[in-house]
């Protein structure tokens, strides 16, 4: 039974963090889509079957500067390219997923469900895909409510919703640096990404900051095994 309970006491608090984190961002991207003159129709369109925070926000600089169809699409599978391994990771992780379960769960395999997933391998499968979806309506509402949020909401509610999706991902970073070798990819990561925002660079330069990140951990491993031998 103590077992039981903490299972669902894990459940409970995953469902409160995607809630916490979707909800409020999907609110501010519905918001800003409507601020920007985009018609509802195509804002929903785009939670429902794009279904990705990083490239729907690029969709909104695209649409805003003018849309250039190959750049969006170059953009699209730059953001989304790390989502290759996530399934292979879990798969390797989880001895209880198959790969026709990871070709289930991979279109809604969002960043969030993938970190989740493997912070909390206790969850079930079945709790898993639950999850997953649990996720997707989370966007969609909050997509939905922001539509009709920017016509009634102060504007400073609407900008504080988007320290939302930055605060779940700290929050589900953090447990994972465990050692110096995560410490460093992170802080490479995140400081060549901050610098390129400032710097205004296109949105598909994220892929640049994951990938030095990695590099910069693997070889910091590297050279603190030869100097330990």
């Amino acid at each position: 039974m103590p077992y039981l309970g903490g299972r669902r006491s894990t459940i409970l608090n995953t469902l409160l963090i995607i809630s916490a984190g979707y909800l409020p961002s999907g609110i501010a991207f519905g918001s800003i889509s409507t601020a920007l003159r985009i018609p509802g129709i195509y804002t929903i369109s785009l939670s429902f079957f794009v279904y990705s925070g990083a490239v729907q926000s690029a969709f909104l600089g695209y649409w805003a500067a003018g849309i250039d169809p190959l750049s969006l699409i170059l953009t699209a599978f730059l953001l989304n390219l790390r989502h290759t391994f996530y399934g292979a990771h879990i798969e390797t992780l989880r001895g209880d997923i198959r790969l026709r379960d990871i070709g289930i769960i991979g279109p809604l395999l969002t960043d969030e469900v993938y970190a989740i997933a493997v912070s909390y391998q206790s969850l079930s499968l079945p709790n898993l895909h639950g999850l997953s979806i649990y996720a997707y309506f989370n966007w969609i509402a909050g997509t939905a409510i922001g539509i009709i949020a920017i016509y009634y909401a102060p504007s400073a509610v609407l900008n504080i919703l988007f320290l939302a999706l930055p605060a779940l991902f700290l929050g589900l970073l953090a447990p994972r640096i465990r050692n110096g070798f995560g410490l460093v990819t992170a802080l490479t990561s995140g400081v060549i990404a901050l610098a390129g925002r400032l710097l205004g660079l296109a949105p598909y330069f994220l892929i640049v900051p994951i990938l030095i990140g990695v590099m910069t951990g693997l070889t910091a491993g590297k050279i603190s095994r030869r100097w330990s031998k």
